[in-house]
């Protein structure tokens, strides 16, 4: 058994605890003194535990709907000409664009082009004239059959 004080590896320490334990059954882990005699748990009671009671919070679900692409490609247009707009007017002054102001201006006409991508084929994919034949009587099967649910 290891002095007090000194550090022992962790089955030496659980060795020493369950001896304390079997010469003073009155003393728990806790080292404070019970009036009743010990049992198989640790011999605490809720009043000796000292904290409060935690409550699970009620959750009220929100919906939130995802925004049309459409919506989403219209507003990331907008800012893109803002920004245009802006480096354009510095210019204008005859002001030269600064290397990240440059950089800048490169990564948004790039943004354009990958959204007139996207555009072109997200028209393809809802603009009745782009669409196969097999994908328009796709399309009017599902229309029919939500028109008779009533949806």
């Amino acid at each position: 058994m290891a002095k007090k004080g000194v550090k022992c590896s962790a089955e030496e320490h659980a060795k020493h605890r369950r001896d304390s334990m079997r010469e003073a059954p009155e003393v728990l882990a806790s080292n404070k003194r019970l009036n009743t005699p010990l049992a198989e748990t640790s011999g605490l009671d809720m009043s000796d535990v000292r904290g409060r009671r935690v409550v699970r919070p009620t959750i009220t679900p929100s919906v939130r709907l995802k925004p049309h692409i459409g919506v989403i490609m219209a507003d990331a247009y907008t800012v893109i000409a803002e920004e245009f707009r802006q480096l354009r007017e510095k210019v204008e002054r005859g002001q030269e664009l600064s290397p990240s102001e440059t950089r800048k201006f490169v990564q948004m006409a790039d943004t354009m082009a990958k959204l007139a991508r996207e555009e072109r084929e997200q028209e393809k994919k809802t603009d009745p004239a782009q669409m196969s034949d097999e994908d328009l009587i796709m399309m009017m099967d599902d229309a029919v059959a939500t028109l008779e649910r009533g949806d």
